[in-house]
């Protein structure tokens, strides 16, 4: 499996958004797109229905060697043997869910502050998602944009990686990027997009030149 250092691109599934086409469906074209880590996020569908979709799904990633990770629901990462879960701050405690993720299972938590991503790595989380650095629709709940400053603060506090998210699309991934992100995740602009391998691979070489010109400054 791909070590999650060497992961960029961090596509997270949504159904309401996929035009009405299957998550396996949209996750098969974005692999195919260059997408390196799944996150599996499904708020509706009763356990059963995730499950037997995150089983579809696994067999996907696993011939790409990338990690899927489960959002919210550590029982059923650990029930179809993916290679993580991701917990947000009104999810099961990440102190809590470390001691159910055996390792080297992937533990991921949402932050959108210095402070939450500090804690985090207290908690032993293995990498942090960090946003929303521009506004986005995509999460009733999320809170006011932090942008790429706060962003590059947040790096400069922790020692493992950080996920930026939340409003990042073609317009603006190559800012994100120069700021300092390795890692970068994307919902609406892959699962809503008329072709998910193209607009996946449209994101996957901008960011690929955008480290390129990070790197030589």
């Amino acid at each position: 499996m791909r070590p999650f250092s060497e992961c960029t691109l961090y596509l997270i599934t949504d159904r309401a958004l996929s035009r009405g086409r299957s998550t396996v469906d949209v996750v098969r074209a974005a692999l195919a797109g260059g997408v390196d880590v799944v996150q599996l996020r499904d708020k509706e569908a009763e356990v059963t229905t995730i499950i037997e979709e995150g089983m579809r799904v696994h067999e996907l990633t696993a011939r790409y060697q990338v990690p899927l990770i489960v959002n919210d629901r550590v029982d059923i990462a650990l029930a179809i043997e993916a290679e993580g879960a991701h917990v947000g701050q009104t999810d099961l405690p990440a102190h809590m869910a470390r001691k159910l993720l055996p390792t080297p299972n992937l533990l991921g938590v949402s932050t959108s502050s210095v402070d939450m991503a500090r804690r985090a790595q207290q908690q032993q989380a293995d990498y942090v998602g960090f946003g929303p650095i521009y506004q986005t629709a995509t999460k009733e709940t999320a809170a006011s944009p932090r942008g790429t400053e706060m962003m590059h603060d947040t790096l400069e506090a922790i020692d493992i990686p950080l996920v930026a998210l939340g409003g990042i699309s073609d317009r603006n991934i190559s800012e994100v990027v120069a700021a300092g992100a390795d890692h970068v995740a994307v919902c609406s602009e892959i699962v809503s997009a008329r072709d998910v391998e193209r607009a996946t691979a449209t994101l996957k070489e901008m960011m690929l030149q955008a480290q390129a010109k990070r790197r030589a400054r």
